[in-house]
């Protein structure tokens, strides 16, 4: 495996969570569309939501299960601001065996975010995605963004959530610079969706 800054290191990853990763994020493509607009039932349109909420859950897990800090450390905290409508499937993650948990910080609040080691980020206007993007850049601090689909504004992973599709990009100068080790499979799988 190889950090994003080239330098080599020891094979930390398992095949099989990866392979598990990679059938999801194939499956987010191929599932058909849950919430057409001729189908007026709410049954089957919610739980149409609620699945693709899992899967972005899940894809969020994975790209988290596959990243590593520096020096070995492993993430207690992961922040979720802005506005986003996947907020409950991420607290969910906090019934599993992960070492971090998530919190949710109201809009102002952000300045009580120094110690989270992950920050999924929804919506927020542009002065407040520049000033917490500011706070971040260089730190490792894995940055997953659902609302910027050229990921050119500095956060390390940018989803991209159309329809019933869910793909992501990688901003390979911001994991660089961040110091966080990516899977190099999943830098691939993200570049190729």
């Amino acid at each position: 495996y190889i950090q994003c800054g080239g330098t080599a290191i020891a094979d930390e990853f398992t095949d099989s969570g990866f392979i598990l990763l990679l059938a999801l994020v194939i499956s987010a493509f191929m599932t058909p569309n849950m919430a057409k607009a001729e189908d007026l039932s709410p049954g089957p349109k919610q739980q149409g939501l609620q699945e693709y909420e899992d899967q972005v859950s899940y894809i969020v897990s994975g790209i988290i299960s596959y990243s590593r800090w520096p020096e070995g450390t492993r993430p207690s905290r992961a922040c979720i601001v802005g506005s986003t409508r996947y907020i409950k499937a991420l607290l969910a993650q906090n019934d599993s065996n992960n070492t971090y948990t998530w919190q949710y910080f109201q809009e102002n609040k952000y300045s009580d975010l120094e110690g989270c080691e992950i920050i999924y980020i929804g919506s927020l206007n542009a002065s407040e995605m520049d000033s917490l993007l500011l706070r971040i850049i260089g730190r490792p601090v894995l940055s997953i963004n659902e609302n910027d689909p050229h990921c050119d504004g500095g956060s390390l992973i940018c989803l991209s959530l159309v329809e019933t599709r869910i793909s992501f990009q990688v901003n390979l100068d911001a994991v660089a610079r961040s110091g966080i080790r990516i899977h190099p499979q999943v830098l691939k799988l993200g570049r190729e969706l």
